[in-house]
């Protein structure tokens, strides 16, 4: 079989006279190496010399040549990349932890495989199994609760996982991640301690999201521990958007006997809410106390400022990246952690105007 020529530029031509791409073999050549000295040039230049490593990289340069990281991962079983599954992109929470693990991944020389849900289960199955075919070192996972044979096939293909942004306390669902629920429950606590006896709840959707969920049970727990009944015709699950947060405070102001608080599992709905408040003529806090869930920067940028509840959505990221990196170079599982929330008290909150 006869070899490409080469182009008037060095680069090797393919029959049409386009370029083509070089192999590792016209690298070695050219330079006058072996292709084990040109793969140690990617992969262990400490072991080449200056010198040869030079004139190896100088045909790589000219050639524009990149290695084929695909196959030395399967030739090794290292393939230096994470997968990351999350429900969306465009939440900025999600956003932020996002940045986090690739960065903290990026500094250690693993790469990030992202793929996004629209939060569905059978989506993310799918996404599973396609970063599982690509030879993926580790995984990190939203939320816990998928389907049991989704954790059989990680296991099965001997990768390791972490769960972020739901704890969990099964050792065999190793978490770094913070407590939904007893963040949730500070959330109402602080409006029940203001005297407000009549509260609201926008949230997100807790037939697929596990984390909605939390934040609805312990909601309706603090309520019930308060002595007080939760109203059904009080509680919204929605999407995690402004126009949701609003419909919902729309659909509450309309109510004969109002809330005089509400809780929003996330910072998003609650500006919303305030928006629908501002338009509506209800002042806030005076005739209504809202609080979020994130602290997202907006969160210190609206008037008044929103009460929240403080996630540390990059600290988890950048721990369940190098938790992760440092499970795979031990072969080990990944150590959990249990990260702390904060209640923010802004301006969005205060005592009920009837108290």
């Amino acid at each position: 079989m006869r070899r490409p020529r080469l182009a008037p530029d060095g680069a090797a031509a393919g029959a049409s006279g386009a370029p083509s791409r070089a192999t590792i073999h016209d690298i070695a050549r050219e330079a006058g190496v072996s292709t084990a000295t040109v793969s140690r040039v990617f992969n262990q230049p400490e072991k080449v010399s200056a010198r040869t490593r030079d004139r190896v990289e100088a045909v790589i340069a000219r050639h524009h040549y990149v290695s084929d990281a695909l196959a030395r991962g399967l030739a090794s079983r290292r393939s230096r990349t994470l997968g990351l599954v999350i429900p969306t992109i465009m939440n900025s929470i999600y956003a932020s932890s996002t940045q986090a693990i690739q960065q903290a991944a990026q500094e250690v020389g693993y790469t990030v495989l992202i793929g996004i849900s629209e939060f569905s289960a059978d989506e993310e199955a799918l996404l599973i199994h396609r970063l599982l075919e690509r030879r993926v070192q580790g995984l990190i996972l939203t939320g816990r609760e998928r389907r049991p044979d989704l954790y059989e096939k990680i296991r099965h293909n001997r990768t390791p996982f972490v769960i972020t942004w739901r704890q969990s306390r099964e050792a065999a669902l190793p978490s770094i991640s913070f407590d939904n629920y007893r963040a949730a429950q500070a959330a109402v606590a602080h409006l029940i301690a203001l005297g407000h006896r009549r509260i609201g709840l926008i949230c997100g959707r807790s037939d697929v999201n596990d984390r909605a969920l939390d934040r609805r049970r312990a909601f309706e727990d603090s309520l019930q521990a308060a002595g007080l009944t939760p109203d059904p015709s009080l509680i919204f699950e929605r999407s995690f958007e402004f126009v949701d947060g609003r419909a919902a405070m729309h659909t509450m102001l309309a109510r004969p006997e109002r809330p005089t608080a509400v809780f929003c599992a996330n910072d998003i709905q609650a500006i919303g809410a305030m928006y629908e408040c501002q338009e509506a003529g209800v002042a806030v806090p005076r005739d209504m106390s809202i609080v979020g869930f994130d602290d997202l920067p907006i969160a210190r940028y609206v008037t008044p400022q929103l009460t929240t509840i403080r996630v540390p959505a990059g600290e988890m990221g950048a721990r369940a990246a190098r938790a992760l990196i440092d499970a795979i170079e031990a072969g080990e599982e990944v150590a959990p952690c249990a990260l702390v929330t904060d209640l923010v008290v802004r301006g969005t909150t205060a005592p009920p105007a009837r108290a």
